[in-house]
C-alpha cells in the first residue's frame, strides 16, 4: 500500500493490528510511524500505551507481553519492533526457528487492542514465514524511491507547505542537481528535505525559488559541469571548454570519471538526436530514456551542435583514450585536453 492511501486510512480511524514498513525511503517509514503515534493512541497516555524495542532488545517474549498488555485509559496500545533480525534473512538455530513459528502463529490472534508494527530499515527476506503471515493478516508497505513524476509532485507539495513557489524549469533544475534520480544514487528524500530547507533558509522571506538560489546553496555536481564542457565543445569554444576542465580537475575530480561522464553525455545526445528525428516529442523521449525532461531538453539543444557521425566517432575516441590512460600510455589530463582540441576545432 502506498503512503498516501495508508495515511488516509489511518487518519480515518482504520487501523490494522499488524503492519510491516520497509524500503529505501525511510522518510516515509518515519512519517507513517508518527501518524500512527498521533492517531492510534491518545497522546495524553502515550507513555503508558506505547512500547518501542529495537534490534538486540527484541525477544519473542517481549513482543508477546507488549501485545497482551491491556491499554490504559485508551482503546489501543502501539508496539513498535524496529529491525527484527529474523526478517532480514540469514540462518537461525532450530530453537530460534520454533520461536519464529510461534510468533507467526501468534500474530494471527493478536488482541484487537494492539497495533503491532514491524519497521525495517535494511534489507528484508520476503521468503520468510513471518513475512508471509504478516502479508495474510496485516498491511505491508514497501516504500521505494520515487520516480520522476512522483518526485516532482512531492517537491511541489513540500514547498507549498513551506509557503514557497517554484516554476517547472527551476524545479527540474533542482531535481537534476539533487542527484536523487541517478541510477546508483543513494540519496533519499531525507537528503532532499535537508537541501530544500537549506534553499528556503537562504532565500528568507522571498516566496519564489530561483535557479540562482539552487546554484548558490547546493553542492556543484559534476554532471552539470560536464554539460557546460560539452556545450563549449559544441560551440567550438576551446578556451571555455579547457577552463571548465581545469576547474573540475582543480576541485579534485578524477580524470577518468570526467572522461566517462563526457561519454555518457555524448550517448545521451545520440539518443536524443535519433528519437527527435523519428518524430518523438521531448516528454516522450524523456520517458523512453528514463531521463528528466530537463536533461532531454538540454540534450536536444546540445545535439544540434554535432552531426550524428561525429558523436559516434567521439565515443570510440573516448574508449580508446580510456584504455590508453589505464595502461599508462597517456596522462589523463593530456588525454582530456586532446579530446577537447579534436572536437572543438
Amino acid at each position: 500500500m502506498d503512503y498516501c492511501k495508508l495515511e488516509k486510512e489511518i487518519k480515518a480511524g482504520k487501523i490494522e493490528n499488524v503492519y510491516l514498513f520497509f524500503g529505501q525511503e525511510q522518510y516515509f517509514c518515519e512519517k507513517i510511524i508518527k501518524v500512527l503515534e498521533q492517531c492510534a493512541i491518545n497522546p495524553s497516555f502515550q507513555d503508558l500505551n506505547y512500547e518501542y524495542m529495537e534490534e538486540d532488545s527484541i525477544t519473542i517474549e517481549r513482543i508477546e507481553n507488549a501485545c497482551e498488555t491491556l491499554p490504559f485509559m485508551d482503546e489501543r496500545r502501539l508496539v513498535i519492533v524496529k529491525n527484527f533480525s529474523y526478517l532480514q534473512g540469514g540462518k537461525i538455530s532450530k530453537e530460534e526457528e520454533k520461536q519464529i513459528q510461534y510468533l507467526a502463529e501468534y500474530i494471527k490472534k493478536i488482541p484487537d487492542s494492539t497495533c503491532l508494527v514491524f519497521w525495517q530499515t535494511g534489507g528484508i527476506d520476503k521468503r520468510k514465514k513471518l513475512f508471509q503471515e504478516i502479508k495474510k493478516v496485516g498491511i505491508i508497505s514497501e516504500f521505494k524511491k520515487l520516480n520522476v513524476v512522483a518526485l516532482e509532485n512531492w517537491t511541489s507539495q513540500y514547498l507549498k507547505k513551506k509557503g514557497k513557489v517554484i516554476k517547472k524549469p527551476v524545479q527540474h533544475f533542482l531535481i537534476e542537481n539533487s542527484d536523487y534520480l541517478s541510477k546508483n544514487s543513494t540519496k533519499t528524500l531525507t537528503d532532499m528535505v535537508n537541501e530544500i530547507d537549506k534553499i528556503i533558509s537562504y532565500i528568507g522571506d522571498r516566496e519564489e525559488i530561483l535557479i540562482e538560489d539552487i546554484e548558490e546553496t547546493l553542492p556543484k555536481r559534476l554532471e552539470n559541469d560536464i554539460f557546460k564542457l560539452v556545450d563549449a565543445i559544441g560551440q567550438k569554444d576551446k578556451k571555455t571548454a579547457l577552463k571548465f576542465l581545469n576547474d573540475m580537475l582543480r576541485e579534485g575530480e578524477n580524470g577518468l570519471k570526467i572522461l566517462s561522464m563526457i561519454a555518457r553525455q555524448f550517448r545521451i545526445l545520440i539518443q536524443c538526436k535519433e528519437l527527435k528525428e523519428k518524430g518523438y516529442i521531448p516528454n516522450e523521449i524523456a520517458s523512453k530514456l528514463n531521463l528528466m525532461p530537463f536533461i532531454v531538453n538540454k540534450g536536444i539543444t546540445q545535439a544540434r551542435y554535432f552531426e550524428q557521425g561525429i558523436l559516434r566517432q567521439a565515443i570510440y575516441s573516448i574508449l580508446d583514450m580510456d584504455l590508453k590512460i589505464k595502461t599508462g600510455k597517456i596522462d589523463e589530463k593530456l588525454a582530456l585536453e586532446m579530446l577537447i582540441y579534436e572536437y572543438a576545432k
